[in-house]
């Protein structure tokens, strides 16, 4: 818009000079009168863009600006002279001439004066452009030393709560009677999908929901202690997973390489459970059952108790329904 204004404003100086006078009568006076008010027309409309440059230059400091009107001030004195010599010589009158040099010379000294009033700013400028870099890289530094910091603390946390995972799991036992091995560790869970399969397979219930239930309350009246004290601290590392800010994702994965096959089996059957709802949504926003295998399932059609993204990545996912945060 003010470019517009610019040009409609020279357009309008062209035009009065066009109706003055024809221009072939035209002298040197009248042509630099013309200049001067051109040149004054653009400083008025462009005055607050030169003084921005100057106040809040994007380089740093106001070089570019400063050099520009020092330009243009010494293409104005050198016009000055230009025409001065040369009216001057037409008249011969060189006395007067004497007297305007000394009148020019010494406003061009006070204007180099203030140049290097300007020249001194401009330095200012460059060592506060450079104490905001150094701020700023300072500023980007420090923040990406709190989130080493940080991503290091919670690593130290997150394999300390997976290797007290896997002492849990080592410690359940499973005492078979004296005619047969106690088991141990995880091994003791493939005991756990047998004898869930056994109950499963002689309940005469129509209902797969209902007789899988079943099947878990079972193993959970036979087993509570081991399985309560698995199953809390295999929920709180994923909840300590989610409310953390790393790539959740990546680890996921590491805890989810931790579990064997039948433990996912059991887990499975555990999230059916009404009091397992928050388990069973993070299984399926964190896809625990990736590497499910799907035929270890009493049944197939089981699988639909699971939304499709409890076994696949890719599959869409339903955000959580629940803010589980520590207090």
């Amino acid at each position: 818009m003010r470019f517009l204004g610019w040009l409609l404003g020279l357009a309008v100086l062209a035009g009065v000079v066009y109706l003055y006078r024809p221009i072939a009568d035209y002298g040197v006076e009248i042509w630099l009168t013309v200049g001067i008010i051109a040149t004054t027309w653009s400083i008025v409309l462009f005055t607050s863009t030169v003084v921005d440059r100057v106040v809040a230059p994007n380089d740093g400091d106001s070089r570019g600006v400063f050099t520009a009107l020092l330009s243009l001030a010494f293409a104005s004195m050198g016009a000055v002279f230009v025409v001065a010599v040369h009216a001057q010589a037409a008249g011969k009158n060189w006395g007067t001439f004497g007297d305007f040099l000394g009148g020019v010379l010494n406003p061009v000294l006070t204007f180099l004066s203030f140049m290097a009033l300007l020249f001194t700013i401009i330095l200012q400028q460059r060592e506060i452009h450079g104490a905001k870099e150094d701020a700023k890289v300072l500023q980007d530094q420090r923040r990406a030393d709190r989130l080493s910091s940080e991503r290091m603390q919670f690593e130290n946390t997150f394999f300390q709560m997976v290797s007290i995972h896997n002492t849990i799991v080592n410690s359940i036992d499973v005492d078979r009677g004296p005619s047969k091995n106690q088991l141990h560790g995880r091994e003791c869970f493939k005991h756990f999908r047998d004898e869930m399969q056994t109950f499963y397979n002689a309940d005469a219930s129509t209902d797969e929901l209902t007789k899988s239930l079943a099947a878990h309350d079972h193993l959970w009246r036979s087993y509570q202690n081991d399985l309560a004290h698995y199953y809390r601290y295999l929920y709180n590392i994923i909840r300590f997973i989610n409310e953390s800010d790393v790539n959740k994702t990546r680890y996921i994965r590491i805890l989810r390489a931790q579990l064997s096959d039948f433990e996912l089996l059991v887990l499975f059957y555990n999230g059916l459970f009404p009091l397992a709802a928050k388990f069973k949504e993070y299984v399926e926003f964190f896809t625990l059952f990736d590497n499910l295998p799907k035929d270890l399932l009493f049944d197939r059609c089981h699988e639909q108790f699971y939304e499709p993204s409890a076994f696949d990545e890719k599959a869409p996912k339903k955000p959580l329904s629940f803010t589980d945060v520590a207090p």
